[in-house]
């Protein structure tokens, strides 16, 4: 905030009530000049308008699931901790995977695993979910553990971080609510704004460096034209030429850094 300058202003949002809680404590200092707004990326639109914020100098997108998420046991994000099966970021809205998880077919299963997780065994983690649950319900983190640890994969820490990402992933549409956050932000910018991402995993990097590279190569037309002829001129560039990572000090200072990758654009001016 004090980078800003006296009249700088920051709109901050997040879907996550005790995060926004935080956040509101963090920043009320400031008064007026920081807004904080219980909102997912989806909602980005509609409350840069209402909050009278448009246009935006700067956006920037902070994906994923936060340290505290994953360290209350009871939001049942993590598979180290026993917890509820819930993983939903917003505990008011959508349901628990506990209760997805009940319900879902195995091929539902295995195509969440498989496009969400990455997981190369998602048949088999499938399948043996569906058993279980024939047994006794899954209902706590240690249940979905116990599924998984029955396929005996080779790394069964790997395994069970791609399962519970996947299961999180499509809990709470993260995807999708990424493709709408960066549609928002591009169109919410004004010329020479900067659109900041942060990314954790690749599922996530790939949506952003997919849809800007769109709007940094600009013309659509198909490759086997020898000219363009669409005239759609490049609305975006990057601000560094490759991704960012953490550096060997900033992981020793947080190891959950050294997943995360840094990317920066810029409007074009028009005409």
């Amino acid at each position: 905030m004090d980078a800003l300058g006296h009249e700088g202003r920051v709109l901050a949002t997040d879907r996550d009530p005790e995060a926004v809680g935080a956040t509101r404590e963090l920043l009320s200092q400031y008064g007026e000049r920081a807004r904080v707004v219980q909102a997912s990326f989806d909602q980005l639109r509609e409350v840069v308008t209402e909050q009278g914020f448009a246009p935006l100098s700067g956006v920037l997108f902070d994906f994923g699931v936060s340290s505290h998420q994953i360290d209350a046991a009871e939001r049942g994000f993590s598979y180290r901790e026993e917890g509820p099966l819930d993983m939903r970021m917003n505990a008011a809205a959508g349901q628990p995977v506990a209760v997805w998880l009940a319900q879902a077919t195995a091929e539902e299963l295995e195509r969440v695993l498989r496009e969400y997780g990455e997981e190369r065994q998602a048949r088999r983690i499938a399948r043996s979910i569906c058993q279980v649950r024939t047994e006794q319900p899954l209902e706590t983190t240690a249940d979905l553990r116990r599924a998984v640890e029955r396929t005996r994969p080779a790394f069964l820490t790997k395994t069970l971080a791609r399962v519970f990402q996947a299961l999180r992933i499509a809990a709470n549409q993260e995807l999708e609510q990424i493709d709408a956050g960066l549609n928002a932000a591009i169109d919410l910018l004004s010329p020479g704004g900067r659109l900041v991402t942060l990314a954790y995993h690749s599922l996530e990097d790939r949506r952003v460096k997919q849809r800007l590279a769109i709007e940094v190569r600009g013309c659509v037309c198909p490759p086997r034209m020898p000219v363009c002829i669409c005239g759609r001129k490049p609305t975006f560039s990057r601000v560094l030429p490759h991704p960012q990572r953490a550096d060997a000090a900033e992981v020793e200072r947080n190891r959950r850094a050294r997943s995360a990758v840094l990317r920066v654009y810029v409007k074009a001016h028009e005409g």
